[in-house]
């Protein structure tokens, strides 16, 4: 089944809600910027397998320390303003009760980490537009996982007087041992897949 979106019935005068995306088609990802719709194609097997990856170490992490948070995603998170909208970030950790439901949209003081996942086509929106946006919600520790190089890296950012300070860059073979939000070791090439032999 096919569904076409009718773009033209939304302008300056009538921007974009979050309640006009739950009728669009499954199968793409959208979010909504100054009352502009965007259109993301799913994410390729690569980027959500790194995904699952990372996901199941901060879990782990955060059980280690004695902490009842989870990472989830993708999750729409609100981005409040003169035109409202919302993002929907790879990954985020926030407390276990979120899990359990009950709300709407995230705000930025549920989120602890907030983590995208970025290749070629996004890193420009990753690195800039939503850092700035993490950033102004109040988010306080951004993650990049940057696939868009011959070799993964890992950016950690965090909120210092209301922008985003990178505090590591983690290479492949140069593990770095994180100390907040919780104690977590991360080596980017243990994200990829193994291949056997």
């Amino acid at each position: 089944m096919s569904v076409t979106i009718e773009f033209d019935q939304h302008g300056t005068m009538y921007p974009w809600t979050r309640d006009d995306t739950r009728d669009l088609p499954e199968g793409f990802r959208y979010e909504i910027e100054d009352g502009n719709l965007l259109v993301m194609n799913s994410p390729a097997p690569e980027h959500q397998y790194v995904a699952n990856r990372l996901m199941r170490i901060l879990d782990d992490a955060a059980e280690d320390a004695g902490l009842d948070l989870i990472t989830i995603g993708p999750l729409d998170v609100d981005v409040p303003g003169p035109l409202p909208g919302y993002r929907s970030p790879d990954l985020v950790t926030v407390p276990g009760k979120l899990a359990e439901g009950g709300y709407d949209l995230l705000k930025g003081q549920d989120i602890l980490v907030v983590t995208e996942i970025t290749g070629k086509d996004t890193i420009t929106r990753d690195m800039i537009t939503k850092r700035q946006v993490y950033a102004s919600i109040g988010i306080p520790f951004y993650w990049v996982v940057r696939l868009d190089q011959p070799e993964p890296r890992l950016i950690v950012f965090e909120l210092a007087a209301g922008e985003y300070r990178e505090r590591h860059d983690v290479r492949v073979g140069a593990p770095v041992t994180i100390g907040e939000p919780f104690r977590v070791t991360i080596e980017p090439g243990a994200l990829l897949r193994r291949r056997p032999g």
